[in-house]
């Protein structure tokens, strides 16, 4: 096609030149010809000559419809038409200066603002344009003036020349325009698009101007002076002033309008993002039904260019396609997910959806018929549908296409109640269906094409449906696509254990019975989570496996083990309960499959998100519900089957019991070494840790590690006054006091009562006295609330001992930290009051 249009223009480019090249050279022939070039008449002719050549940049623009610039018209054109009034009748009686100047005024008008060839056109087709025009005035001039006599020196009367100077400005100016624009549109390869109504106004003003002002002009010649020649530049000068401004404000006007196009545009796309929120929603809840409004919305979209439907309607099986199903949100989850057929009342509430749909979407507003399609699609030609009854025709079309392509998209897939078919069956199952269930021509056209479809479906990737192979026993049970009462005959849900190969089987069983014979070897909870994961593998495919615990402190899914692709990202992974997939799993105590994974991904990286294709979460459970849950993330599979859904369940079943059974361990053995009333380490934990510290002194050396030993003096008579419960409460806070002292590497302790010991490794003797004061200081100088209105305070007697030098064992330095505490308590005098006490000699802690 390029090729051939590269053909045609430059024939037309070659004409074009050629005609307007032998009558430029006869133009200026019979310029260089006249008598006037040798006497008194070169002054003027060299005037007019320059006025063109300056007046030849003032343009004015013609452009098409959709804004583009085809061509040119120039306020010069008015001292062309002024040539051919000069000289196109006797005594010269020729078109060659008015030719002449045309030519100057195409080549100069365009030359830099078009391209070359462009260029070269639009200066043939005004040599062209204006010999032709400027002959034709000539004739109709001479005819005109037939009985008139002119003396020498006389210009001809405006009635003779007024009615050949309008077909001349006329004649010109659409030769010109009409050719330069057919040239330009073949040129660029566009359809033959006429000028703007805004380009026509203004060039066919400049023209009539042009031609006023050559009027006028002449009239200054023959004896009208100067004024004459001002008024005519007057005009021309107005005329092309005020197109500038205009221009200008069209230009101002089309920023607008962009501006306000973009916005339209961006309102659209979030308009279009909303509804494809709404779409995962439906596809969240209805998690059997994953992929169903995207394959629908395909089937949809190409029936409509099919059926050649008009702009709002496409718009709206677009729109429709993915929100058909959302009245299924009313619908409670229970009969959606039924793997058994529905009772009557559950049909009941099913068929709600339609009308809760529509009530929706009546509220969106939306500019198209999307409402149609949500409360319609389960409408039945014959008029045995629902909710209204209607039949035949009265069903709207977009209603129309929506009910094929779902009832076929619907009986290809396994849903809960029955099998998926295979693509013959759910054809021929359909064509028996038109003329009762479905619009007979739309069924046609459907099955004419849906292998192109089912193309277009695998091209994107959400193929769910049943293979050729998959076996189809229900194709006579007249089923209600995604929605419906299954049949008594249905009966129970088939057997699959034909489907399964032995080798798998096989192999599922003995990963399965590892699971139950190891998975509770180790009471560890880390050793718990990366066993089951290891040994998830072999069963359930997956590129990322999360186990997440529930925190009862705070509440949130935490993950306790990650193992595949991104695992350092999702080991910092906190889920609310309720939110999300996995949150909701654990909040449901139910499997979830086939949801978007965008869902359980908020707050991950979109480039990452979008990596992930199908998730796969059961929750962990136990007397009380769910505490956790597995959750299974895979790049390569959009879908998990039945069968991943039951082995995840097993797998969940026999973990369930081995992480309860670790995690009680696990806070068995924290709740030994940790004190409640504190959350610090208690004298079990003392020693562990103190021990495990000296083991490293002794290990490298020359390492100092200091325990300092701290007693709240006069503890017992806080607990009479003010009894025990405040008691525990002063002394949460003193311990908080302290930890806020002391560095992040050290640890405090809570040994007995009101006793504390801080290990501080690396620290030596001078270290420890120094942490040790301002530990005092700090307590000491701390209100501390006991009631209403009313706060004590507190102190404090240290000790310090330092290892290797006051001990090299646990009893040794616990022992010297101790005996210094006492003496710095009996060194001094504590006082339990509203004011500080006295600070006291360093030298008392050793």
């Amino acid at each position: 096609m390029s090729v051939n249009r590269n053909w045609k223009s430059t024939v037309l480019l070659a004409s074009i030149s050629t005609l307007g090249s032998i009558l430029l050279g006869t133009a200026l022939i019979s310029t260089v010809k006249l008598p006037f070039l040798t006497r008194a008449g070169l002054l003027p002719w060299l005037v007019l000559l320059g006025l063109t050549l300056g007046a030849s940049r003032f343009t004015v623009s013609i452009s098409n419809s959709v804004g583009v610039n085809q061509s040119r018209k120039s306020v010069a054109d008015a001292f062309v038409f002024l040539a051919v009034i000069l000289y196109a009748v006797p005594p010269a009686d020729t078109a060659g200066p008015a030719t002449l100047l045309a030519a100057i005024v195409g080549f100069v008008s365009t030359y830099g603002l078009a391209s070359r060839r462009e260029s070269i056109a639009t200066t043939a087709i005004a040599v062209i344009s204006t010999f032709i025009s400027a002959s034709c005035y000539g004739f109709l001039a001479t005819v005109f003036a037939h009985d008139l006599s002119r003396e020498a020196g006389q210009g001809l009367p405006l009635n003779v020349f007024l009615v050949p100077l309008c077909v001349l400005a006329v004649l010109q100016y659409f030769l010109s325009t009409l050719a330069t624009l057919h040239f330009v549109n073949i040129v660029d390869g566009r359809p033959r698009v006429l000028p703007s109504q805004e380009s026509l106004v203004w060039t066919l003003t400049t023209q009539v101007a042009g031609a006023a002002s050559a009027v006028l002009f002449y009239s200054a010649i023959n004896g009208g002076g100067l004024p004459y020649i001002l008024l005519g530049l007057l005009i021309t000068g107005l005329v092309h002033l005020l197109y500038r401004f205009n221009e200008k404000r069209l230009s101002e006007v089309r920023r607008a309008e962009g501006e306000q196009r973009k916005h339209v545009e961006e309102m659209a796309t979030i308009h279009m993002n909303t509804i494809e929120s709404l779409a995962i929603a439906i596809d969240a809840k209805d998690q059997t039904t994953h992929g169903h409004v995207r394959r629908t919305q395909i089937y949809a979209s190409e029936m409509g260019k099919l059926l050649n439907v008009g702009t709002q309607e496409m718009r709206a099986l677009f729109a429709g396609a993915l929100l058909h199903d959302i009245g299924k949100l009313a619908v409670p989850e229970y009969i959606l997910n039924k793997p058994g057929k529905l009772t009557e009342s559950e049909f009941a509430k099913m068929k709600i959806h339609p009308t809760v749909g529509g009530d929706i979407l009546r509220r969106v507003n939306f500019p198209y018929p999307v409402e149609d399609i949500v409360r319609y699609h389960h409408e039945k030609w014959d008029g045995t549908g629902y909710p209204k009854g209607l039949r035949n025709e009265s069903i709207p079309l977009v209603a129309r296409i929506i009910s094929v392509v779902d009832f076929y998209d619907a009986t290809r897939c396994d849903r809960p109640y029955r099998k998926g078919m295979k693509r013959e069956d759910s054809l021929a199952l359909l064509r028996n269906m038109a003329g009762s269930a479905f619009d007979p021509r739309i069924v046609e056209k459907f099955i004419e094409h849906v292998e192109d479809f089912d193309r277009l479906i695998d091209a994107e990737d959400i193929q769910e449906q049943v293979a050729a192979e998959h076996p189809a026993h229900d194709y006579e049970t007249q089923t209600e696509p995604d929605a419906g009462l299954a049949p008594d005959r249905m009966g129970a849900p088939h057997d699959d254990s034909g489907f399964r190969s032995i080798t798998e089987a096989q192999r599922e069983v003995f990963a399965l019975h590892e699971i139950a014979q190891t998975i509770g070897s180790s009471l560890n909870l880390n050793d718990t989570v990366t066993l089951v994961s290891n040994k998830l593998r072999a069963i359930v495919p997956f590129d990322t496996c999360i186990i997440f615990i529930v925190d009862e402190k705070s509440g949130k899914a935490v993950a306790a083990h990650v193992a595949g692709e991104d695992s350092e990202l999702f080991s910092h992974r906190r889920m609310t309960v309720g939110d999300g997939i996995t949150g909701w799993v654990i909040a449901n105590a139910r499997s979830m499959c086939n949801a978007s994974p965008e869902l359980d991904l908020v707050g991950v990286s979109e480039d990452i998100a979008k990596t992930y294709r199908g998730a796969l979460v059961s929750p962990l459970l136990r007397e009380d519900g769910a505490f956790g849950a597995i959750t299974l993330y895979s790049k390569s599979r959009s879908s998990y089957t039945t069968e991943h859904v039951r082995l995840l369940e097993s797998v969940c079943q026999h973990a369930s019991s081995a992480l309860n059974n670790a995690m009680t361990f696990e806070k068995t053995k924290e709740s030994a070494l940790v004190d409640p009333l504190t959350e610090l380490p208690n004298a079990r934990g003392f020693y562990m840790m103190l021990e495990q510290r000296i083991a490293e002194c002794q290990r490298m050396g020359n390492e100092s590690l200091a325990v300092v030993s701290m007693d709240v003096d006069d503890f017992k008579g806080i607990n009479d006054q003010y009894g025990h419960a405040i008691g525990d409460r002063v002394l949460a806070s003193v311990a908080a006091v302290m930890r806020k002292e002391l560095r992040q590497m050290d640890i405090l302790t809570r040994y007995a009562g009101d006793e504390f010991v801080a290990i501080m490794p690396m620290a030596s003797s001078q270290m420890a006295v120094i942490v040790g004061e301002r530990i005092r200081k700090a307590v000491e100088t701390q209100k501390f609330s006991v009631r209403t209105g009313s706060v004590i305070q507190v102190g404090l007697s240290i000790g310090v001992a330092c290892f290797p030098d006051d001990g090299e064992t646990t009893e040794e330095l616990l022992t010297a930290a101790a005996k210094g505490m006492q003496g710095n308590k009996h060194s001094r005098k504590t006082v339990i009051s509203l004011t500080n006490a006295p600070v006291t000699n360093l030298d008392a802690f050793r």
